[in-house]
């Protein structure tokens, strides 16, 4: 027997959990939630199926790791800035990313028939998301981060959700984000 024994390092664990995102991501994105199997995931990010209920523990857990990965700059506070513009900026650049496009479409797709999955989807997708824009909000802003969040997806998000639109360049994001910073009363 060649294989190593005990425990996993950290290095080891990481990797394997990005092994396992990468699947969920690709299962959702091509063939949608139904598609998405323990059986699918072990197989294709060769882990074991125990490993897999033990860590992520069901398929929401799957697809809960898949959309913290697509916010990652809500661990990332320092390099999304302090700032509103650096903050916004950051949001649109992870979610209008094909990853992140891919997962919601395939929660939309999955919603009417999994709503439990659609309400986390949105607690930790979308809700963090506003969470994370109402912490570099001005205090005196009239506008909710809700309005924020919206705003800043806006058509860029809708075209790519229905493959309108491709990935955006990083100046297509720029000028959503002035565009919609100024238009708010939040530029400056």
């Amino acid at each position: 027997m060649t294989g190593k024994r005990g425990r996993p390092s950290a290095a080891e664990v990481t990797a394997r959990d990005e092994r396992v995102v990468d699947v969920v991501v690709a299962v959702l994105s091509d063939e949608g939630f139904e598609a998405l199997t323990f059986d699918r995931v072990a197989a294709d990010a060769h882990v074991a199926k125990r490993t897999l209920y033990g860590v992520f523990g069901d398929r929401a857990g799957l697809v809960r790791a898949a959309v913290l990965r697509q916010h990652a700059y809500l661990g990332e506070a320092g390099d999304a800035g302090d700032d509103l513009r650096s903050a916004s900026r950051a949001i649109l650049a992870h979610l209008l990313g094909d990853e992140a496009i891919g997962i919601h479409r395939a929660i939309i797709a999955a919603a009417a028939r999994h709503p439990s999955l659609a309400v986390e989807f949105y607690e930790e997708g979308p809700g963090r998301a506003q969470v994370f824009l109402a912490s570099h909000l001005p205090a005196d802003a009239t506008v909710t981060a809700g309005i924020l969040f919206t705003a800043l997806l806006g058509e860029l998000h809708r075209r790519r959700l229905l493959g309108l639109a491709g990935l955006p360049t990083p100046d297509e994001i720029d000028a959503q984000v002035d565009g919609v910073l100024c238009a708010l009363g939040l530029s400056g």
